[in-house]
């Protein structure tokens, strides 16, 4: 490249990618399978039910650990402020025979005692006298040890904390499950919402527009001195269009609060940008009966397969209180070793290493009738959840009706303002033509705008409601509604 041309190049170059860096950048759309998929991959409520389901596993290991022998290893050392030793006093009596020939022997070397012995002064040696302190072991020792201990049995208890533990993670299951259902209901609710804001907005667009061509055409008809225009008919579709401007305006604030709201939902920065994508008719009647429903909320709702786990640990605990009626049993072992300067009394070389092993037995033959107290409550606990199961069985069946029933009504209010739009858009494109002609008065298009703009929202609010009533059902269900006849 010669010189004269490199300049022209590097210019291009910096311009266009000046040009690439100046294109404004497009807003990712979203449709409601992303915003749940960003929600499932970002919400930290996630990560909370995730913590919990790991705290429930370590306990569930402690409790297993259980059914595994204890091995410990010690290492004592000490210094006491002596030397320990033990102090013999008394005598030590001698068999007839040794002590005749002691006191013969004591008589030849010692002629006093024989002749006291004669005289009867002194008595035969039958006993050796004995005041003397005996060294135990040193002031300096130090000892290691190993030690194996085993419960043999323990009266159910320990299978019974093993199977509380159990449960538990079942139970953090289920808790992480319904963090999930909850994050899809609320990326759902506001995912709708923001449609529904946005079809409203879009209403009010539209209604504006055709207010603004009715209210021009006012104006014409009315400047070239119409026989049936008057100017109270020029001013009252101002009106109109300056109210259909307010409810814009209020359209379009509750499309942005929907749309943070959503943002907030999938766990967005509040700084991020995106936009949806416009939405299908994706709300659909459900075909399932409402036994089938209620039968399959007694079997995937959350809240009711937790209280049930809770009901099942209840038994476990009246197991583990009734453990105190039993013995424990156990099995031990050690082996040590002693580590002293000193050789001889308790210290000597056969007791510096050895071993002990054996069998012990605790039981608690009465102990002031704490184990029937701690049997009666959990008994009592027992019947507590079984009461509180039965009223959230009875109150997740009403909701489901409720729910039903609201999804029955909106899906027949959603099929009439469906077809009652069709007739307002005819009626109203018959009014504005007639009104051309000068067949009809001005307040008569007016209100044939109003019926239509109004059919057009009493349809996307049944819809939305629709729609509501098909989440907070699959939430209360546990499961997706298309998916029931898959599992049924």
């Amino acid at each position: 490249m010669s010189s004269t041309t490199r300049p022209f190049a590097i210019a291009i170059l910096l311009y266009s990618a000046f040009a690439l860096s100046a294109e404004p950048v497009t807003p990712e759309k979203l449709s409601l399978e992303d915003c749940i998929r960003i929600a499932m991959e970002r919400h930290q409520s996630l990560n909370v039910s995730e913590a919990n389901v790991a705290m429930a596993e370590a306990l569930y290991q402690q409790a297993m650990s259980a059914y595994w022998p204890k091995i410990a290893a010690e290492v004592n050392a000490q210094r006491a402020d002596q030397d320990r030793t033990y102090s013999l006093q008394g005598q030590f009596d001698l068999p007839p025979a040794v002590g005749g020939a002691l006191t013969s022997v004591v008589a030849q070397s010692n002629p006093q005692y024989a002749q006291a012995l004669q005289l009867g002064l002194a008595k035969p040696i039958s006993a050796i006298p004995i005041n003397m302190d005996v060294k135990l072991f040193d002031r300096d020792i130090a000892t290691s040890s190993i030690n194996l201990t085993y419960p043999i049995f323990t009266g159910m208890k320990r299978e019974a904390i093993v199977a509380q533990a159990e449960k538990g993670v079942k139970i953090a299951e289920e808790g992480r499950r319904k963090t999930n259902l909850e994050i899809v209901r609320d990326v759902k609710k506001y995912y709708y919402a923001a449609q529904f804001a946005l079809q409203m907005e879009q209403l009010a667009d539209d209604t504006l527009e055709r207010f603004k061509a009715l209210e021009d055409l006012t104006e014409r008809l009315y400047q070239h001195g119409s026989m049936k225009v008057k100017k109270t008919d020029y001013l009252r579709t101002k009106t109109t269009t300056a109210i259909t401007r307010t409810m814009r305006s209020e359209a379009k604030y509750a499309r942005e609060l929907a749309h943070e709201a959503l943002g907030n939902a999938m766990g967005q920065p509040w700084d991020a940008k995106y936009s949806l994508a416009e939405a299908g008719d994706e709300a659909s009647p459900i075909s399932e009966e409402l036994k089938q429903l209620i039968d399959s909320a007694q079997s995937f709702n959350p809240d009711i397969q937790q209280l049930k786990l809770a009901v099942e640990i209840s038994d476990d605990q009246i197991t583990e209180a009734r453990s105190g009626y039993y013995p424990m049993i156990g099995f031990q072992a050690e082996a040590h070793h002693i580590m002293t300067d000193y050789h001889s009394g308790l210290t000597n070389n056969a007791n510096r290493d050895g071993w002990t092993i054996g069998i012990g037995m605790q039981w608690n033959l009465f102990d002031g009738f704490q184990t029937t107290g701690k049997v009666n409550h959990a008994k009592a606990q027992q019947r507590q959840l079984e009461s509180q199961q039965i009223l959230l069985d009875q109150g997740i069946a009403l909701q489901v009706k409720q729910q039903f029933l609201s999804i029955k009504s909106s899906s027949a209010q959603t099929k009439d303002s469906n077809e009652a739009v069709g007739y307002a858009s005819e009626n109203r494109k018959l009014h504005v033509r007639a009104y051309q002609d000068e067949l009809v008065e001005t307040k008569d298009v007016i209100e044939a705008q109003i019926v239509e703009t109004f059919a057009q929202g009493t349809y996307y609010r049944s819809r939305y409601a629709l729609e509501m009533g098909l989440l907070s059902l699959e939430y209360l269900i546990g499961r997706n509604v298309e998916s029931l006849n898959q599992v049924q």
